[in-house]
């Protein structure tokens, strides 16, 4: 069961929703309410978005930086191309192609078709709402389940990783332009997309199995009874014909037969 979706979620605000209607390649960047890093870090991924931008890869950017300060930044980032650029006027919104925002509303965010690539911590809400709108991530895991997370979504091939203690700035764009361009991240994007969608309808299945558990429980009031009903065929069919081994019988004495 699961990923388990909710049935409604905030829709967009009209600042973003001129932003990301304006823009056709949007990378949206989250890693939680409790995100921390260093300044080093925040400054590489900080960088990483411009120089993205400024390759062509993304032609928008979306962070919503709800905990990190804007005094956790150097006033300057140096580029790959040697010049230089202040992080107060990108902090400030001054960017025409970076948007910083306290919140986002991040389904809405994600399922917007502009959207091409999640930023994320890799977190369990995250990686559901990624796997539901099929938007590629790379994963920045902080703590928690989120190396696990990190590790299974790259095993399914939709997801890439990088490591908090050995952030670089051509490693992350590397990476964005992996999970970008590769054809075989774009197909399982869609196949888990299409299982997310399938295995999120479940839910309404879970419900129903404890609604009815309730209700037998009611009627069968003072009563040890099994639910038999939930017992599988093979274990109530016994041992050798829960695990077939009567017809490989059979299939053995027809055999001997025709010899």
């Amino acid at each position: 069961i699961g990923p388990i979706m909710s049935n409604e979620y905030p829709p967009l605000t009209p600042k973003l929703s001129d932003f990301i209607n304006g823009h056709e390649r949007v990378l949206y960047v989250a890693f939680g309410g409790r995100f921390f890093t260093t300044v080093e870090n925040n400054n590489k991924i900080l960088q990483s978005l411009v120089e993205v931008i400024n390759n062509n890869m993304v032609d928008g950017v979306i962070w919503a930086l709800s905990q990190t300060s804007k005094d956790d930044f150097s006033p300057t980032l140096n580029l790959n191309d040697g010049s230089q650029v202040q992080t107060s006027s990108i902090l400030n919104n001054k960017h025409p192609h970076i948007h910083i925002t306290s919140f986002a509303p991040q389904f809405a965010v994600l399922n917007h078709t502009n959207t091409k690539l999640f930023f994320s911590h890799g977190g369990a809400g995250s990686t559901h709402e990624s796997l539901f709108t099929g938007t590629p991530m790379l994963v920045l895991p902080i703590g928690g389940d989120q190396m696990g997370n990190a590790d299974k979504l790259k095993s399914i091939g939709i997801a890439l990783s990088l490591d908090k203690f050995a952030l670089e700035v051509n490693d992350i764009i590397n990476k964005m332009n992996i999970l970008l361009n590769d054809e075989d991240v774009k197909k399982n994007v869609e196949r888990m997309k299409y299982l997310a969608k399938i295995n999120s309808k479940r839910k309404y299945r879970a419900a129903d199995l404890i609604e009815y558990v309730l209700l037998r429980n009611d009627l069968n009031k003072g009563s040890d009874q099994e639910l038999k009903e939930f017992i599988p065929a093979d274990t109530r069919m016994g041992f050798m014909r829960g695990n077939n081994y009567d017809v490989y019988v059979t299939i053995l004495f027809i055999i001997l037969g025709i010899i």
